[in-house]
C-alpha cells in the first residue's frame, strides 16, 4: 500500500487510466513520495483541481508591463508570460544582448542555441532551470506550448532533461560567461514573479560586483532564460 491506496490504483494513475485523483488522493501521494510544494501545485493543475488563472493579459492591465520596465529602467530587464516567451524588454537589456531579447523570442529556445551553448559556462545547470519552469508554469493547452517544445525536441540536449519531468518556480541564478576577446563575466539574474499578471516573471540581470566595465562593452550580450 502507499499513501493508503491499492498498488492496483496506483498503477492505474501512472498508466493515465481511469478517473482524475481526487485532492485527498493527490495530497496522500505527495506526502509518500515526498513532494514539495511547486511539485504539488503542478500535479493539481494537470488534474483539473486548481482552476488556473487568467493567463491572457487583458488590455486595460497592459499598462503594468511598460510601469514594471519603467521602474527598472536603471537595470536590463524583460517579461515573460507561462510558456517563457518574451513580451517585453527596456532598453538596457535589447542594448545588452544584442538585440537577441525582444518580444516574440522565447526564452527557452534561445538558450539552446549553439552560441550560447559554446559561451556560457554553467549552460547545463540553467538548461535544466530554465526547462523545469517551463514545465511548470507552460499553458499545455495552448498551441504556443506544443510548438515551443516540438522546436526544442529537435535537440538531444532538451529531450534528456525534459524527460527528467522537473518542475520549479522561476528563481534567482547566476550566469557564467566566456565571451570571446573579452573574457569571463558573472551575471546575476532575479526573476521576480508578478501577482498582477498571473504566470508573468520579470527578470532583471547585472554583472557581479568585478565585472561592471566588461559587461558594459558591447560584445558583452547575455540571452539567458528566464
Amino acid at each position: 500500500m502507499l499513501a493508503d491506496i491499492s498498488v492496483e490504483y496506483y498503477s492505474r494513475l501512472e498508466q493515465g487510466r481511469g478517473a482524475d485523483p481526487s485532492t485527498k488522493v493527490v495530497r496522500a501521494l505527495a506526502r509518500a513520495l515526498n513532494l514539495d510544494d511547486v511539485c504539488v501545485e503542478y500535479v493539481n493543475r494537470l488534474t483539473g483541481r486548481v482552476e488556473e488563472q487568467r493567463r491572457t493579459i487583458p488590455p486595460e492591465k497592459t499598462y503594468i508591463i511598460r510601469e514594471l520596465l519603467d521602474t527598472w529602467a536603471h537595470i536590463p530587464a524583460y517579461i515573460t508570460d507561462g510558456n517563457l516567451d518574451i513580451v517585453a524588454v527596456n532598453e538596457r537589456m535589447h542594448s545588452l544582448s544584442s538585440g537577441a531579447i525582444r518580444p516574440g523570442v522565447n526564452a527557452v529556445i534561445t538558450h539552446f542555441a549553439s552560441e550560447n551553448k559554446r559561451q556560457i559556462v554553467n549552460w547545463d545547470e540553467l538548461a535544466t532551470r530554465g526547462i523545469a519552469t517551463l514545465r511548470f508554469l507552460g499553458d499545455r493547452r495552448s498551441a504556443r506550448y506544443e510548438e515551443i517544445v516540438r522546436e526544442l525536441s529537435r535537440d538531444p540536449d532538451f529531450v534528456s532533461r525534459w524527460n527528467l519531468h522537473e518542475v520549479a518556480r522561476p528563481s534567482d541564478l547566476d550566469s557564467h560567461l566566456r565571451l570571446d576577446g573579452i573574457g569571463e563575466i558573472h551575471m546575476r539574474v532575479h526573476n521576480f514573479e508578478v501577482p498582477s499578471l498571473p504566470f508573468h516573471t520579470m527578470t532583471t540581470q547585472y554583472p557581479k560586483p568585478g565585472f561592471e566595465v566588461f559587461a558594459s562593452a558591447p560584445e558583452a550580450s547575455e540571452k539567458t532564460f528566464a
